[in-house]
């Protein structure tokens, strides 16, 4: 079966708390969670605070191995447990257990602004026709204290062109679903391990129209976590993401520019970023493993080659790609045009 519609959904049905004068929909919030007892705590709190008051909240506990189950039981939520699986799996299992009309996922280390669900629900209604809303986000510390704006663009229309040339959402957590949408595009590609939110974005705007605004919504925390990339499974896997899109630009040149585009800006991006991790690579690295890296420059981007020589021969510029390599990751820093960085990607060891 097909691994974007092997979830069942639960039919919506109206928060237990409600009474039978309560007409507002239920929102279910789902916290995807793998070890998260540093900042799940928080991520409950925020989701707990809303000004919105018909919510569930759903904490799905991927296989944790530290606190985060006590953590998570200390609270009025629903908990859900699975073997680790994976970020795709845990959201599809919160999302086929939800009750409510409308569906927000959030990281467990991020956090929800208060009145995130009231602002985003009071877009849709605005927008009958979207099946999402995207609002903004803004990047704090590990400590939680505030770091910068997002600096994301925010497009009145053609988001399906703009996804195909990059992940301009950034953030899931800034994004309000219609939950009747799983129903009609399916939900989370489980086997993908990063890039799964982004090849769902695609899916979305290529049927459905969504619309963005600019509350700033969510939080995305910076930590070293986060920011500990793959840059060999981000190259492969977002462009193969992008490659599936081939078959619905065919035929359409707005599409098609963008389609080509996207794979350029996708393989500078990772491109770089794998250069500059060979050239931190201890000299030991294991010959099979730096011949296929090798080969997957010489093939997506041959250009990092030469940076990598050089970066190999002039010193203090390996510090420097370090260093940009770091700011690359994070999507108001990074010197590619904001909606071009990347995802935030699941800290689950499954492959």
């Amino acid at each position: 079966m097909n691994s974007q519609a092997a979830i069942a959904i639960s039919p919506v049905t109206h928060h237990a708390a409600a009474t039978a004068d309560d007409r507002e929909p239920l929102i279910s919030i789902i916290i995807p969670c793998y070890n998260g007892e540093a900042f799940l705590h928080e991520a409950i709190e925020s989701a707990l605070a809303q000004t919105y008051p018909h919510v569930e909240i759903i904490v799905v506990d991927d296989g944790s191995t530290d606190r985060s189950r006590d953590i998570a039981k200390a609270f009025p939520i629903r908990y859900l447990h699975q073997p680790n699986r994976g970020l795709a799996a845990s959201r599809n299992l919160g999302l086929g257990q939800s009750r409510g009309s409308y569906i927000v996922f959030l990281d467990a280390d991020d956090r929800l602004k208060p009145d995130a669900l009231e602002v985003g629900l009071r877009v849709l209604a605005q927008h009958p026709g979207c099946a999402m809303t995207v609002g903004d986000h803004l990047f704090v510390s590990a400590d939680g204290s505030y770091l910068s704006p997002s600096q994301k663009p925010f497009l009145p229309s053609a988001h399906y062109e703009a996804l195909l040339q990059s992940n301009f959402i950034e953030m899931i957590s800034t994004v309000l679903f219609r939950k009747s949408v799983f129903h009609e595009v399916g939900v989370f590609d489980a086997n993908l391990r990063v890039s799964e939110d982004y090849e769902l974005y695609l899916r979305i705007a290529r049927a459905h129209p969504i619309c963005c605004h600019r509350a700033v919504v969510a939080e995305y925390r910076l930590h070293n976590t986060s920011l500990s990339r793959n840059a060999e499974l981000m190259l492969t896997r977002t462009l193969e993401v992008l490659e599936r899109q081939k078959p619905f630009v065919r035929g359409h040149p707005a599409r098609q520019s963008a389609f080509h585009s996207g794979t350029a800006r996708w393989r500078k991006q990772y491109g770089r970023q794998l250069a500059s991790e060979l050239a931190r690579s201890p000299a030991t690295l294991h010959t099979p493993h730096l011949r296929r890296k090798l080969l997957l420059l010489l093939r997506y981007y041959p250009l990092g080659l030469g940076l990598l020589v050089l970066l190999k021969a002039i010193p203090g510029l390996k510090q420097r790609e370090a260093r940009d390599d770091r700011q690359s990751q994070v999507p108001s820093l990074t010197r590619l045009p904001a909606w071009g960085g990347p995802s935030k990607h699941s800290r689950s060891p499954v492959g």
